[in-house]
């Protein structure tokens, strides 16, 4: 089970005991007392509260505990340097089995963003999550790269409660204990009827050829 989600039930339950507590003396008057109380509720119910938004937040993305096959990426040639590419999600928590892009170029790159937990965290046994968040087409020629229309897709889903990220972003060195890689892509060469596999480690993407025809252009490129 998920560490925040322990503490999170830990803490509704000391909640839900501090809260008793502060009523039963309201019965009787004890209004001293009851506001002792008061205090270690209000910080339990406010803790609880940005856990529970951090948690939403998560659900947005994959836990990653391990090298795992998230994704099969299938090209189809439409015209010179303008390529179709089905990207069907196998571990996936998008409501859509398989995106379908248009990506002009030679190459197509796929990004990832990765939470990563450090020290004390990640020896309580906290997972690293995964998303990923964009779609792309690469020139190999620079001329090309610097006057060609480029195409790129987002793939990142609609965030909930406290980003991670943004936080990460924000605060830096101020959240030693969790860090957030962005910019964890691979690319290779598009070429027609190539399907590709990929998979995702606690280091980042793995493309790997999953038929010939990916095989040979791997072997050209």
């Amino acid at each position: 089970m998920n560490f925040l989600a322990v503490i999170s039930a830990l803490l509704a339950i000391v909640f839900v005991v501090l809260l008793l507590q502060v009523w039963q003396r309201l019965k009787k008057r004890k209004l001293l007392s009851a506001g002792l109380y008061l205090l270690p509720t209000t910080i339990v119910v406010s803790s609880l509260f940005v856990l529970l938004l951090i948690l939403s937040n998560l659900t947005t993305y994959q836990r990653l505990t391990y090298e795992r096959d998230i994704a099969q990426l299938a090209i189809v040639k439409v015209s010179e340097q303008n390529y179709r590419i089905n990207l069907s999600y196998l571990d996936s928590i998008s409501d859509e089995a398989t995106d379908t892009f248009n990506i002009q170029g030679d190459e197509w790159r796929l990004e990832a963003r990765i939470l990563k937990w450090q020290g004390w965290a990640n020896l309580l046994g906290l997972d690293s999550y995964y998303q990923l968040d964009r779609m792309s087409g690469r020139y190999r020629d620079i001329e090309q790269a610097t006057s060609r229309p480029v195409s790129a897709f987002s793939l990142a889903k609609p965030q909930r409660g406290i980003s991670l990220w943004r936080l990460k972003r924000l605060m830096k060195s101020n959240l030693p204990f969790l860090d957030a890689y962005y910019g964890q892509a691979v690319f290779l060469p598009m070429h027609d009827g190539a399907v590709f596999s990929i998979s995702i480690n606690q280091t980042g993407l793995i493309a790997r050829p999953a038929n010939e025809i990916a095989q040979q252009a791997l072997d050209d490129w």
